[in-house]
């Protein structure tokens, strides 16, 4: 529904594992901020199974996680990240390993990987 505009907005490769389910925008209480309204993007997981992973049923979604990434039109903007979890035919419980062809977040950071890199080249890191 948000999807042609929201992949303006979002990193790029996020909705092919992704859909948009909701955004809200919200001021913030804090006044000694660069930012005073935040873009909230809510992102589900799509059913990303893999061959392997054949007779799974899904289990519903894991705790949420946030994101920061770049601002969207002075808006601060966070991602909010729900990943499916599956249960398998063994009974165990997994999610879908999106492996190295797409990495979300930074290593080490609560930042979208381009943002933290981008922040990094801005401070000379």
């Amino acid at each position: 529904m948000y999807e042609g505009l929201a992949s303006y907005f979002l990193p790029e490769g996020v909705l092919e594992y992704f859909e948009v389910t909701d955004f809200a925008t919200q001021r913030t209480l804090d006044k000694d901020v660069l930012y005073t309204t935040e873009l909230h993007i809510y992102l589900d997981e799509r059913d990303n199974r893999t061959p392997e992973m054949k007779g799974s049923v899904s289990d519903g979604f894991g705790e949420e996680s946030c994101l920061l990434d770049y601002p969207a039109r002075d808006k601060k903007a966070v991602l909010h990240i729900r990943r499916r979890r599956w249960t398998m035919l063994d009974g165990t419980t997994r999610s879908v390993d999106l492996g190295k062809e797409f990495e979300l977040k930074h290593k080490g950071t609560r930042y979208a990987k381009d943002f933290a890199l981008f922040l990094k080249r801005a401070n000379g890191l």
